[in-house]
């Protein structure tokens, strides 16, 4: 039975110095809001993380009609648990389809100075105009995520199932000083 067990350590032993550690971004760092998670993704803009908490939604007009209707924004020191963007803790409000909105937030990272964050927006396009006048709205939603995902991308998905909701990671520690710096 000992011999079994140690047998088995082997393996589990390699599986766990063989884990990739999930890369982080470092500061200021910029990635694409993506529309729909499936083949036909589209690149609406960016999402920018400033080294002093600003957070900027972008809408890029010259390449879309959609503006910005709601942001949702999820920053923490852990991954998000849930990917209900309407769960995460700071919210825009209604925005009447603009083309950039800004959160400011801490962003106070874990033991190793590691901010996860999570980015979605909710977009509006006007369509057309009914019989009244009225103007005619489309909608969709948007994450912040690399618009080509591949083996060099940082965004995980967030939660278990069949969803497109991601987050990404950034490195907010501080640089260490450089002992050999004599400033």
């Amino acid at each position: 039975m000992k011999r079994i067990l140690s047998l088995l350590a082997i393996p589990l032993t390699l599986a766990l110095v063989a884990t990739p550690v999930m890369a982080q971004a470092a500061l200021p760092y910029e990635t694409d809001l993506i529309t729909d998670g499936g083949e036909e993704r589209d690149n609406v803009g960016s999402l920018s993380v400033g080294d002093d908490g600003t957070i900027v939604y972008a809408i890029d007009e010259d390449a879309t009609d959609w503006r910005l209707a709601k942001a949702h924004l999820y920053v923490g020191d852990e991954p998000p648990a849930k990917h209900a963007p309407g769960r995460f803790p700071h919210h825009s409000g209604d925005l009447d389809g603009v083309l950039t909105y800004e959160f400011m937030v801490e962003l106070e990272g874990d033991e190793d100075g590691i901010v996860y964050i999570a980015a979605h927006a909710e977009l509006i396009m006007e369509v057309g105009v009914d019989e009244d006048g009225e103007p005619i709205y489309a909608y969709e939603t948007a994450w912040a995520q690399a618009e080509v995902q591949d083996e060099d991308s940082i965004d995980e998905p967030i939660g278990k199932g069949r969803n497109w909701a991601t987050y990404f990671t950034v490195d907010a520690s501080e640089p260490d000083d450089d002992p050999n710096d004599d400033a």
